[in-house]
């Protein structure tokens, strides 16, 4: 990860480690409430050209023997707009509602996965 400073001071690998943290509770805590009950099986965060990118996987006991991966753009620079927990909350809200609208009824590719 580029040793960066977002606009508001906050390292990026501090930025990072926050948003990580937030997200990962925050989506434990919203599988554990779903009708569908789910459980979070990995968290990354990757810097890539083209910003921040989180990427989780995901399981749901609705879709056995299926694994979800969601990678989205979480910023597309450090910069003060993007408080890290702000963050999280946002990608925690479009993984859900990406499950529920769309992943749950796609076919899963040869190895178990769907991915958007």
């Amino acid at each position: 990860m580029q040793e960066r400073e977002s606009d508001g001071g906050l390292p990026s690998q501090e930025w990072v480690a926050r948003f990580r943290d937030s997200a990962a509770a925050k989506l434990r805590e919203q599988f554990a409430s779903e009708e569908d009950a789910g459980s979070l099986t990995s968290l990354t965060v990757e810097d890539r050209e083209d910003g921040v990118w989180a990427i989780a996987a995901f399981v749901m006991r609705s879709v056995q023997g299926v694994t979800f991966i969601r990678s989205q753009r979480i910023v597309p620079d450090l910069s003060s707009d993007w408080d890290p927990d702000f963050a999280a909350m946002l990608f925690e809200t479009h993984l859900i509602e990406w499950f529920y609208v769309d992943a749950k009824y796609k076919t899963p590719d040869p190895s178990g996965t769907v991915r958007n």
